[in-house]
């Protein structure tokens, strides 16, 4: 096979794809500090040295991770502020459940601890709420329905689903974004 620079463009996105995709499984499965770099790119069938061209820290690959799947999820934006804000929600909801719901106690751990992991998702949301409403007080609302909600599908162990809460409050609050 011939190498080119997009052969090895194509492979470095897949590997990065994969180290990704790999690290999120560990975490969810054992703990954020439970997973080693080294145990993440063995599981990922990769060098060490490959998960450092894109990553600096295990930190840096969850932060990533994050931008990767928003950035996938803003396809939605050609679309009025309600069903915008109703597909940033409930896309991320169901992302988040997909990822498992130990992953997103370590979320909410991290976040209470004040840690980079857990401070950066919730900035995000909050600037890519806010960037959708242009209200900040309702953005911050929005933001405590849609952390609350999460909050009670891990304190239940599942028994609440977000899912249902979140659209319920998008009906309640769809005349407020008009």
């Amino acid at each position: 096979m011939k190498y080119n620079n997009e052969t090895r463009a194509n492979k470095s996105n897949e590997n990065k794809r994969r180290i990704i995709e790999c690290a999120l499984r560990l975490i969810n499965e054992k703990g954020f500090e439970n997973v080693s770099v080294n145990e993440i790119t063995e599981t990922a069938g990769v060098s060490k040295g490959a998960f450092y061209i894109h990553f600096k820290t295990k930190e840096d690959l969850i932060e990533q991770g994050i931008n990767l799947f928003y950035n996938e999820m803003k396809t939605g934006e050609d679309k009025d502020k309600a069903s915008r804000l109703e597909y940033f929600l409930l896309f991320s909801v169901k992302h988040i459940k997909k990822c498992g719901m130990k992953m997103a106690q370590e979320w909410f751990s991290q976040s209470v601890k004040g840690s980079f992991y857990g401070k950066s998702k919730l900035a995000y949301d909050r600037k890519s709420i806010e960037e959708i409403v242009n209200d900040k007080y309702l953005s911050d609302e929005i933001v405590s329905v849609y952390y609350g909600a999460l909050n009670l599908w891990c304190f239940t162990d599942g028994e609440i689903d977000p899912e249902n809460i979140i659209s319920e409050y998008l009906n309640v609050i769809k005349e407020k974004l008009k």
